[in-house]
């Protein structure tokens, strides 16, 4: 485990309720179980587990060569088991927050950032028809305009209702990947 993620767990307890809090972490390790499970069905193992800032760090050993097809199928299974949970929770009588963290959580990861699913399936795809480096420039180009554009809605939420600590959690954990 990472010292970060402490930093992390402390700056989201801040944010809100401690259930919410609680709840948000568990629906992340389902989300990260995601991934594991999809490496599993494709016959991947990981060299190491760690708990970071960021969520889960899942390490492969040196020189595992996986196919971009593969890539993005393992990318986008964390978001897919948070989505379908999301709708779980939404068909099934449960309060909505446990929907809308799933929700939250599948949506977010899958925007084009680079430290998100959606930014990693998005470089895995574009490896199949550019460079590496090619690829890499595009994923950062679209990390910092999501970046912007992240910063610029928390900016006008924060002016509308009044200060909240989440959306800049949001943003400065986009920044951080940047």
């Amino acid at each position: 485990m990472s010292p970060y993620f402490a930093g992390m767990a402390a700056l989201c307890l801040a944010a809100g309720p401690a259930w919410r809090f609680g709840m948000a972490l568990a629906f992340a390790a389902l989300h990260e179980l995601g991934h594991l499970a999809a490496m599993a069905a494709l016959r991947l193992r990981p060299s190491r587990v760690c708990l970071t800032a960021a969520g889960m760090r899942i390490e492969r050993p040196p020189g595992l060569q996986v196919s971009f097809p593969r890539e993005i199928a393992i990318a986008f299974a964390g978001p897919a088991v948070s989505l379908l949970l999301a709708g779980m929770f939404y068909l099934a009588p449960f309060p909505p927050e446990l929907c809308y963290i799933n929700l939250g959580f599948g949506l977010f990861n899958l925007l084009p950032v680079r430290q998100l699913d959606g930014g990693r399936a998005l470089y895995f795809f574009l490896c199949g028809y550019v460079s590496e480096p090619a690829a890499n420039r595009v994923v950062m180009a679209t990390s910092l305009a999501c970046l912007f554009l992240a910063a610029a809605g928390a900016a006008l939420l924060c002016l509308r209702q009044g200060f909240s600590l989440s959306p800049v959690i949001a943003v400065l954990y986009l920044a951080a990947g940047c």
